[in-house]
């Protein structure tokens, strides 16, 4: 009785693992259509990127991932809040009534 158990169970671990690379197949189809017809690398490439730079000294923790990095140096005043003048003749929606 226990050799069934044990075929049962092992049969239920290969089905999972059969499920787990199916669902890992279609992602990569499914990014790899999406890469190719947007030109948005999939977030494992980039995480693996990034992985790549620091291991070779090239990048910090604190600093931008490679697509969002801008040429000007950071500036030394913070602006939090930047005050406008509000005009009153520019176009509003109408008031929504009831």
């Amino acid at each position: 009785m226990n050799w069934i158990v044990r075929i049962f169970v092992g049969l239920i671990g290969l089905v999972f693992l059969a499920g787990l690379m199916v669902a890992l197949g279609g992602y990569m189809v499914y990014a790899t259509l999406r890469w190719l017809l947007t030109g948005r690398k999939p977030q494992v490439v980039l995480v693996w990127q990034q992985f790549r730079q620091m291991r070779q000294g090239g990048m910090r923790w604190s600093q931008a991932p490679a697509g969002q990095r801008t040429g000007t140096p950071p500036q030394g005043d913070v602006v939090d809040v930047e005050a406008r003048e509000v005009q009153s003749h520019t176009p509003r929606l109408p008031d929504r009534q009831g």
